[in-house]
């Protein structure tokens, strides 16, 4: 049986390297060589607009980007990997529509952009402002017979944001006040709530609330 395995084995030998070395070299030329494509989605971010306007629709936030490139670089790439970015420097107050092009898409070095689905966004720009707004508290209607605000700071916050979402604007509520609440006084940061408003910066973000039982 050995002599049979080993006479099996010295068969054509020489054919059977060869063919183990060109079945390895078509394997890294498919995986490393040859080239592929993928489509990614990825988040429009925008750059350079002007401090006196601010974004307050775009009608997507994402695109699909269409890119190709070798294999042994393509299959590391991740959606984090890839920058759409618009310049808007030469935007103004209205309705925009912005074309997108493939030199709006960043990509890592090795890979190029095949194609970018929509090629075009419709934004909605207004002029910013800055407003002092006044802080009011929600507590979790839960809580409500349980615990009552005692106190919160700051009473008042600075927010920059769309003309249209802050003209009319003299408060600004927190998120729902709620939480796994045992003890006699409880403190905690609370998130602001701005959801109903276009903001480009609000400072800060959250207040210290104070609740004590009843």
């Amino acid at each position: 049986m050995t002599d049979f395995i080993k006479k099996y084995i010295r068969k054509d030998i020489k054919l059977k390297i060869l063919s183990l070395i060109l079945a390895t070299m078509l394997w890294f030329a498919i995986s490393h060589i040859g080239e592929s494509k993928m489509s990614v989605s990825v988040h429009v971010s925008t750059n350079n607009l002007s401090k006196d306007f601010i974004v307050k629709k775009m009608d997507t936030d994402d695109v699909l980007v269409t890119i190709n490139g070798p294999v042994s670089i393509l299959k590391n790439v991740r959606a984090q990997d890839i920058k759409v970015v618009l310049d808007l420097s030469a935007v103004t107050e209205g309705r925009h529509i912005v074309n997108l092009q493939k030199s709006n898409v960043r990509v890592p070095t090795g890979i190029k952009v095949e194609n970018v689905k929509p090629d075009y966004i419709v934004m909605e720009v207004d002029r910013a402002m800055e407003k002092k707004l006044r802080t009011v508290v929600k507590l979790d209607k839960k809580w409500m017979n349980i615990y009552r605000v005692k106190s919160w700071y700051p009473y008042f916050v600075n927010v920059e944001g769309s003309v249209e979402s802050l003209k009319d604007k003299n408060h600004i509520e927190t998120m729902f006040v709620d939480g796994h609440f045992m003890n006699e006084e409880e403190e905690l940061d609370v998130s602001l709530d701005t959801q109903d408003m276009t903001v480009k910066k609000l400072k800060p973000e959250t207040i210290r609330v104070i609740l004590r039982r009843n």
